[in-house]
């Protein structure tokens, strides 16, 4: 499975492998995850909040658009991110990357 999975027109999946409290934020293809570096450490939620702050940021979109659904608590996460309007996979993974 590719580490995007489209959903409906609007609304995606990404899987996630997350290492907190890095040196710095950065966002690494796998093919089947993608490996996000985070500077917070997994405590009191700090790590999830600072992954959805960087997945909005990258994609231009809220953090209420973002949700974990899997893997609150582990470093394997699932991902929905509800858009607002019809966006192609490449649109999304060219933002990802930048």
């Amino acid at each position: 499975m590719k580490f995007l999975e489209q959903r409906s027109n609007t609304n995606f999946v990404l899987r996630l492998n997350v290492k907190a409290n890095s040196r710095s934020q950065k966002i690494i293809n796998n093919g089947d995850v993608l490996t996000i570096y985070l500077k917070s450490k997994p405590v009191q939620n700090k790590a999830n909040k600072e992954l959805i702050a960087l997945i909005g940021k990258k994609l231009s979109i809220s953090s209420n658009q973002i949700h974990i659904i899997s893997g609150l608590k582990s470093k394997d996460k699932l991902i929905k991110i509800a858009f607002l309007r019809n966006i192609e996979e490449e649109e999304i993974i060219d933002k990802l990357f930048l």
